[in-house]
């Protein structure tokens, strides 16, 4: 039995948007936990969660409930909104999501978010005569999360899982996949790998099924399978939050918004730079691309020169990576910056744009991309001494002249954002970097990392002196 009764969740705004979202089966109104709240006073919107039918009683209810009652009530409470002149932004959570994307092939929206939908689902849901197995066995008790019990306490939910919701699924999976193709609005797919009923697959092939002419993708590893009742669900309505903000940025006023400069560093990269300036240049937010060429011998100004709108600078004589940093900022009025080493294996624009973004919105004065490199996964001391990120001219400005010597850089920057800037964020993404072994050999490439490894180290011991002897800013900053 469900432990309370519950309706439609309805948050009313003097505006033209409305946030329609749609809850998982099983679940309720109260299946989006905070974001609701959060969208309906950081966008001044409508927000509405409409209760599926036969949903926010007892699980009984859904014994006769199918696939086109669900369609019958969205399709018709939808259309109350467009009737209406309303902007819709659609949104769903598990089911839900399935069911948002089935509406945006359907119908004209703004924008279309999905949040753990299994559209590729995993053992045992996957199993081909599962369906048969089930038709014995109608409920069956959900796995409770010790972790997340204080969050859902006092929101509506049942403690079984009912056998329809599988007929459901499958039947939505298999009207999406003939459809898919029909959503051409901004969409965003967020998804965790640890989630227990969907394949993490299922944001891949939801994205490049989709002809979204904006695609961004969230990946977590958080559990539960509802990641709104999450300890991290923070960050998962946070991503949301820059996604609206993110097609909120109407075309006529992106000259407007602040200049934002790559900068990339680069010693003997020509084999490897191309797929980074292709992944760098096709970011629309990116206004100008510099790439400074540390004294290399090999082809990497060639590579660099067949990309036209890129600016290149050449060093006279090795100067280190911290310093080519330098001169690029020299070579440009952007108030914001990114950092990006040339050698990445997988980077994208949308990875890009997801370091961007946080910076852009001012909710960090920087933020870093952490590489999925086996070492900085183990090791968080590694991690957030990623090369690629994003950061205000101010705090560039501001980070003493210790710090801008090859290597110190990013555990300076660490340091002092930490300290006088409020902190930064980060983010892990499927992309990664070579080691210095396999591009130098491993002689001289075992040399290089250690000399790597010393200006890190002499970084921290800055660091450390600092804290224990001058406690005092040494500079001033803005607060945020």
């Amino acid at each position: 039995m469900a432990p309370k009764e519950i309706t439609s969740l309805i948050l009313e705004a003097e505006s033209t948007r409305v946030f329609f979202l749609i809850h998982g089966y099983t679940g309720s109104s109260d299946d989006f936990h905070n974001l609701p709240g959060i969208l309906h006073k950081k966008f001044n919107a409508n927000v509405k969660v409409i209760l599926l039918p036969g949903h926010g009683t007892k699980v009984e209810d859904l014994d006769h409930i199918t696939y086109a009652d669900f369609m019958y009530v969205l399709r018709n409470e939808l259309e109350k909104e467009l009737s209406k002149g309303m902007e819709v932004i659609l949104g769903g959570v598990s089911m839900g999501g399935l069911f948002a994307l089935l509406l945006a092939a359907e119908y004209p929206v703004q924008g279309v978010f999905n949040v753990s939908s299994p559209y590729v689902m995993k053992f045992p849901f996957n199993l081909p005569g599962l369906k048969y197995i089930l038709k014995y066995k109608k409920y069956w008790k959900k796995a409770t999360q010790s972790s997340t019990h204080s969050k859902t306490s006092g929101s509506f939910s049942y403690t079984h899982m009912h056998s329809n919701g599988f007929y459901i699924a499958v039947q939505a999976k298999k009207e999406l996949r003939r459809v898919l193709k029909n959503v051409s609005s901004p969409l965003l797919t967020i998804f965790s790998t640890k989630d227990d009923i969907g394949h993490i697959r299922s944001v891949r092939s939801i994205q490049e099924g989709a002809n979204s002419s904006i695609k961004r993708e969230g990946i977590f590893h958080i559990e539960p399978h509802n990641v709104f009742y999450s300890n991290e669900d923070h960050k998962v309505n946070d991503e949301i939050v820059r996604f609206i903000e993110y097609i909120d940025l109407p075309e006529k006023h992106l000259g407007s918004r602040e200049k934002i400069a790559a900068i990339i560093p680069a010693y003997n990269e020509g084999s490897r730079i191309e797929a980074v300036l292709r992944a760098v240049t096709a970011v629309s937010l990116i206004d100008e691309v510099i790439v400074v060429d540390d004294g290399s011998t090999d082809n990497t100004r060639e590579v660099v020169t067949k990309f036209p709108n890129v600016t290149y600078i050449q060093n006279e004589v090795n100067i280190g990576k911290a310093g080519s940093l330098d001169k690029g900022v020299t070579h440009t009025d952007a108030s914001i910056l990114f950092f990006c080493d040339a050698d990445l294996r997988g980077i994208t624009p949308t990875m890009i744009e997801q370091i961007l973004e946080p910076v852009l919105f001012r909710t960090y004065a920087m933020f870093i991309g952490l590489r999925n490199n086996p070492m900085q996964k183990s090791v968080h001391l590694f991690a957030i001494n990623s090369g690629e990120r994003a950061l205000t001219r101010e705090v560039w400005e501001k980070l003493p002249h210790y710090f801008k010597h090859r290597y110190r850089v990013e555990a300076g920057l660490n340091y002092m954002v930490r300290k006088y800037f409020g902190g930064f964020g980060y983010r892990t993404f499927d992309y990664s970097q070579p080691l210095k072994e396999s591009k130098y050999g491993l002689v001289r490439g075992t040399y290089l990392r250690w000399s790597m490894n010393m200006d890190v180290l002499l970084a921290y011991t800055r660091e450390i002196i600092e804290r224990l002897f001058r406690p005092q800013r040494l500079y001033t900053c803005h607060d945020k």
